[in-house]
């Protein structure tokens, strides 16, 4: 049975029927951070604050005048996004903190909905990174075992949600980093498609690649955020095209394409949990292979590192101590790329999309689990799987780039764990600009998995 249209979640249905108020909402989420501490997952929270962007919640409401179905919600952001309550430091010292003054799009539209904007998130610094061990104010650590990482970027968004703090936390996605630390947290994270939803003033990595979209506890949460933030901005011209957010319904037959094969390994577990999900569903499943993977992988790479490195330019040159080793390292290889190598790259880019777009025939989704492997421990630097030994850094990002190179809307649901006990993530990618069929898929692909529950490798 599908879920109704316009699905919300419990928080917003708890605000709808009173019995719950934002500022008790606030206070839950409040005393959850604090006894969450040791997560590390925030930056910066301010209690009062807070609360008084709840109270005005509740006197909306009273007066019978909320502003949306998420009046009340609290929503916390990644540090790279601007907002005029915070200082926004991309978890770095190589500038001082970005003083208050305007929201990023995405932060403004929220907040003209209602949402209190809880606390500025824990990221790797200057979102370059997948691990979320590199930031000024120390790694944040998996609310499933503290032991191991959340992966990255935005893993203080995903170790909110996680931990019950908030039920929907704003992140950034370059090559993965709203779904690897969605993943790896065992919850859900969509990024829209390349020009769906607004950047401006969300600090950049690479302007190509990036995307702004939710960390929540359900698809229901994520359901209720894309309308609010899809759609264009005249500040992004990114989004010039954009169009709102209309619900649709899955498609009566689903076509999934499984993508296997040279490039796309991962370990067993984490490919029988996937395949039993696969099993479980009502839909035509498909494997497929990628040719040429690690040459697109490549592609992905160049672009990041030559833009990323065009925008740090004058701040490396001023201030190059403010960065971490490992960051500058990154930013000093991307400028020793050639233009004909980021051409070459470019060239790639385009073949990709009309390998996946055109080549592959008719289909609904592609599928591949969100990370090859569960959660490494911190201080792994190496991962084992499929015959290889690849960084941890590569590792979470070893499928996640696929969606931001061809620009598809992408989301990741937890379908089990592995068998060390830490959560699988499936990941599902549409057709460019069709967010809407992404998520209805979605949702009907979580329906038939009993919501993320009970599936193990």
């Amino acid at each position: 049975m599908l879920k109704p249209p316009n699905p919300i979640c419990d928080d917003i249905r708890a605000l709808a029927t009173g019995t719950q108020t934002a500022v008790s909402l606030a206070k839950r989420a409040l005393d959850r951070a604090a006894g969450a501490a040791a997560l590390n997952a925030f930056v910066t929270i301010d209690p009062g604050h807070v609360l008084a962007q709840a109270e005005a919640s509740d006197a909306r409401r009273k007066a019978g005048t909320p502003l949306s179905a998420i009046d009340g919600l609290a929503i916390a952001f990644k540090d790279n996004y601007l907002t005029v309550d915070y200082p926004t430091t991309a978890c770095s010292d190589a500038r001082p903190l970005e003083p208050g003054g305007m929201d990023a799009t995405v932060v403004a539209r929220l907040r003209a909905a209602g949402a209190v904007v809880f606390g500025k998130t824990n990221m790797h610094e200057w979102a370059y990174g997948a691990t979320n061990t590199t930031s000024n104010i120390g790694k944040t650590n998996n609310p499933h075992n503290t032991d191991h990482i959340t992966g990255g970027s935005s893993g203080g968004s995903a170790a909110a949600v996680a931990a019950g703090i908030v039920t929907v936390a704003m992140g950034s996605d370059t090559g993965g980093s709203i779904r690897i630390p969605a993943s790896a947290c065992g919850i859900y994270g969509f990024k829209p498609s390349y020009g769906r939803a607004s950047r401006y003033g969300v600090l950049p990595l690479s302007w190509s690649l990036d995307a702004t979209g939710p960390i929540a506890t359900s698809l229901d949460a994520i359901a209720a955020i894309l309308p609010i933030i899809l759609g264009p901005d005249p500040n992004d011209v990114s989004t010039h095209t954009a169009v709102t957010f209309q619900t649709q319904e899955p498609p009566a037959n689903v076509k999934i394409i499984n993508l296997v094969g040279p490039g796309l390994e991962r370990t067993g577990d984490v490919d029988a949990c996937l395949r039993l999900a696969l099993g479980r569903l009502s839909a035509d499943v498909e494997d497929r292979e990628l040719a040429g993977v690690r040459h697109y992988f490549a592609a992905w790479e160049a672009i990041l590192h030559c833009e990323a490195s065009s925008y740090h330019a004058e701040l490396l040159a001023r201030n190059p101590t403010g960065f971490s080793s490992v960051t500058r390292a990154h930013l000093e290889a991307g400028k020793e790329l050639r233009a004909v190598e980021v051409l070459h790259a470019q060239k790639l880019r385009a073949r990709l999309i009309k390998t996946l777009l055109s080549e592959f025939g008719n289909w609904d989704v592609l599928c591949l689990p969100t990370l090859p492997v569960t959660a490494p421990r911190h201080g792994d630097d190496w991962q084992e799987f499929g015959g290889r030994r690849v960084s941890t850094q590569d590792a979470m990002t070893w499928f996640c780039w696929i969606g931001n190179l061809a620009g598809l809307p992408c989301l990741t649901l937890p379908i089990g764990t592995g068998t060390s006990g830490l959560p699988v993530g499936m990941m599902l990618m549409g057709r460019p600009g069709e967010d809407e069929k992404l998520l209805a898929i979605g949702q009907q692909v979580d329906e038939q998995l009993g919501a993320g529950s009970g599936t193990d490798g």
